[in-house]
């Protein structure tokens, strides 16, 4: 019936028609005509009524104009355009075919004119004369998750309940916990190592030749994550953010989190609440010096010379969240991050400034400690974490 027609052009013309007589036919509705054609190969003129029927038509109240419109394009009764089997003999379906004679009611009740593959919407009283929107009719699409939907959006503009569902999607985003290799070894068949001891007991069942090398290689431990978070007067509508943030990885046993202003605090019991709305609540309420000054310099002295926590950072992952407006001399703040970038794994440092459009660290403190980072994020969003995640699990 379609040989030699593009289906576009003929679906696109038809849903015109259509649009001409009050039926109201969004693109959607044209591009699953067309793909229906194209699926159902070549039709008979029954089953094209059925096939734009059922995918141009959504509404009770526009049947009668759909049937006066294909009436009138293909110049057929309706008697015939909807069983064309009343004027011809017609064979018995074979058993393959057999679900092409059903029958279903419509949404009147009369049996033998409803729409088969399909179910018209409910319509209540008063709606069924107003003007479909092409929103009413379109197909429905994937809408993207709340969590997707902000991926992008700063932590500082979310409310309480969508940063628990971030701090959520950051605990399960780390694919496995940082490792290092420890000084114990384990048996290993790709070693690098050979051990004689096992060899040779290996080799007392091969009458002393050593046929069969035991190798070993170094055994992985998971690596130390030390955290300090800005809570001053300048990172006042991220410090909560971040926390939340934290408290994720503070869960998981193997992370210290410190809060600096004027002075460092720990934190890591208090985040490790059940609920984390009062983990954060506690957490602020142990820092006694939150949203005022900075003193970058000396909170660093504090951890590296304190007798506990001073060697947690002993080949550790150092996380530092702070926009590097500091009070403490710029020279100070240098030595300070030189020591600890000696003694630690690596540094990452998250400015949620640094995601602004022409931004440059000038700040003299900033200045000072960029140079002893690893790495250098913002850190601002959702998304921006992704990067935070690779850089704590990369190499």
């Amino acid at each position: 019936m379609f040989s030699g027609v593009d289906r576009a052009i003929f679906g696109a013309t038809f849903a015109e028609r259509l649009n001409r007589a009050g039926v109201a036919v969004p693109l959607g509705a044209v591009h699953r005509l067309v793909h229906g054609m194209e699926a159902a190969g070549p039709l008979s003129k029954r089953d094209l009524y059925w096939l734009a029927r059922v995918s141009l038509v959504s509404r009770k109240s526009d049947l009668e104009r759909f049937d006066a419109v294909f009436a009138a394009v293909f110049e057929l009764s309706l008697e015939e355009m909807k069983n064309p089997e009343s004027r011809r003999a017609v064979p018995a379906p074979r058993k393959d075919d057999a679900y092409m004679s059903l029958r279903v009611p419509d949404a009147a009740g009369e049996a033998g004119q409803g729409l088969p593959w399909a179910t018209l919407p409910t319509v209540t009283d008063g709606e069924e004369d107003s003007d479909p929107s092409d929103e009413d009719a379109a197909i429905p699409e994937r809408l993207p998750s709340r969590l997707e939907a902000q991926m992008d959006t700063p932590f500082d503009l979310l409310d309480p309940a969508m940063l628990q569902e971030v701090e959520e999607a950051l605990a399960s985003a780390l694919p496995q916990w940082p490792t290092r290799p420890s000084r114990r070894r384990q048996p290993s068949k790709n070693g690098m190592s050979i051990e004689l001891r096992r060899s040779l007991r290996a080799a007392m069942s091969t009458g002393g030749e050593p046929l069969l090398l035991k190798r070993s290689r170094r055994r992985l431990r998971p690596r130390r994550l030390v955290m300090l978070v800005d809570v001053s007067g300048s990172m006042q509508s991220f410090t909560r953010p971040y926390l939340h943030l934290t408290r994720s990885m503070a869960l998981s046993g193997r992370a210290e989190v410190f809060a600096f202003g004027t002075k460092l605090t720990r934190i890591t019991p208090s985040l490790r609440r059940r609920s984390p709305t009062e983990a954060v609540d506690r957490a602020s309420e142990e820092v006694t010096d939150r949203f005022g000054g900075t003193r970058l310099a000396h909170s660093i002295r504090s951890l590296l010379t304190d007798g506990v926590w001073g060697s947690y950072t002993r080949g550790a992952i150092v996380l530092i969240a702070s926009d590097g407006w500091d009070t403490d001399p710029p020279e100070e703040v240098a030595k300070q991050m030189a020591k600890l970038s000696r003694r630690c794994h690596k540094i990452i440092w998250l400015n949620p400034r640094s995601a602004n459009d022409g931004f440059e660290p000038k700040v003299a403190s900033m200045a000072a400690a960029l140079p002893h980072c690893t790495t250098f994020l913002p850190g601002h969003s959702l998304r921006a974490m992704s990067d935070v995640v690779e850089a704590i699990c990369g190499p």
